[in-house]
């Protein structure tokens, strides 16, 4: 009897490590044969999304081993609210919002830099031609959020402040849109693709973010993506700096159409578009934040103690 049963076990041992044998040669047969981490990123439509787009079209999520998934939504709110129910790994967001999501105790992480800006305009009929022309006049914005801390930063290096013009509290961007369009408001500050379609309408470009030194657009992970997707986000980063460089050396008519797509643009925007050079992604200035830090805790937005160090995550070195 006993030796009838080591003799089962002897050929069960056996199968195991045939079993085991032929699951390594696959395996090394098919590198790929392990499933790739997955990287889950929200967005809303503007030019910043560009390169990540390019990572997917030109297969250097691939070329890294991981999968790209993007999710474009038409609100920040809808946005931030499947970030923060765990159905992102990250976002495309700016310095307010995540001054924001840390005083709600919510750990999100600076990782990267954009290249979305914010085009200041005077309406058709307004009769302004200059920025220095835009003092007591109306301009609509949302409250508390980016797009003020850009206006009181472009107001700031033209010797003005937030009081020298009327802001007009109008949460989306359409309705701010249409407002410009139609006269009843005097400034509008917007990013792309309003920015174009408001210029294309006949109003005045007056200045933006960028030319003013602001660049307040970043990527963001919340901190439990980073310390179970390390790896895979540094290396995502790695494809989006050779994305950008893509788009530095090519004519823009090759993929063209990837950014009406991207961005939002109409289709009468075939063989119109321009987009200025990207930068590669790097952590943002300190000093820049902790300048976005001050303005956001005027504001009641978040703590005055919040630090740089708790605002961002380096996935360079």
């Amino acid at each position: 009897m006993r030796i009838k049963l080591n003799i089962a076990i002897i050929l069960l041992l056996s199968a195991m490590l045939l079993l085991s044998v032929g699951c390594t040669s696959q395996n090394a047969a098919n590198p790929n044969a392990q499933e790739k981490p997955v990287i889950r990123i929200g967005m809303m439509s503007s030019s910043d999304v560009i390169p990540y787009v390019l990572i997917n079209e030109n297969k250097l999520a691939d070329k890294y081993s991981f999968t790209l998934e993007l999710e474009v939504f038409t609100s920040a709110k809808d946005r931030d609210a499947a970030f923060q129910a765990g159905e992102l790994d990250g976002v495309l967001t700016d310095y307010i919002g995540v001054c924001m999501y840390q005083n709600s105790g919510f750990d999100v992480k600076i990782t990267g830099i954009t290249d979305g800006d914010y085009i200041l305009m005077a309406g058709k009929d307004t009769g302004i031609t200059d920025i220095s022309q835009i003092k007591g006049k109306s301009i609509a914005i949302s409250e508390n959020t980016l797009i003020e801390y850009a206006l009181d930063t472009i107001l700031e290096n033209n010797n003005m402040t937030g009081t020298d013009v009327v802001k007009e509290i109008v949460p989306r961007i359409p309705d701010r849109l249409e407002l410009l369009r139609n006269g009843k408001i005097d400034l509008g500050l917007m990013p792309e693709p309003f920015a174009t379609l408001a210029l294309k309408d006949g109003a005045v470009y007056l200045g933006s973010a960028n030319q003013f030194g602001l660049y307040p657009a970043v990527s963001a992970f919340s901190k439990k993506a980073l310390d179970e997707k390390e790896g895979a986000i540094r290396d995502l980063y790695k494809a989006y700096n050779e994305a950008v460089d893509y788009m530095n050396k090519t004519d823009i008519r090759k993929y063209e159409a990837t950014v009406i797509k991207a961005v939002g643009y109409p289709e009468e925007m075939i063989g119109k578009v321009e987009i200025k050079p990207f930068r590669t992604s790097e952590l943002p200035p300190k000093a820049e934040i902790e300048k976005a830090i001050r303005w956001a805790s005027q504001k009641g937005l978040c703590s005055p103690d919040l630090t740089y160090e708790q605002m961002v995550f380096d996935v360079y070195n």
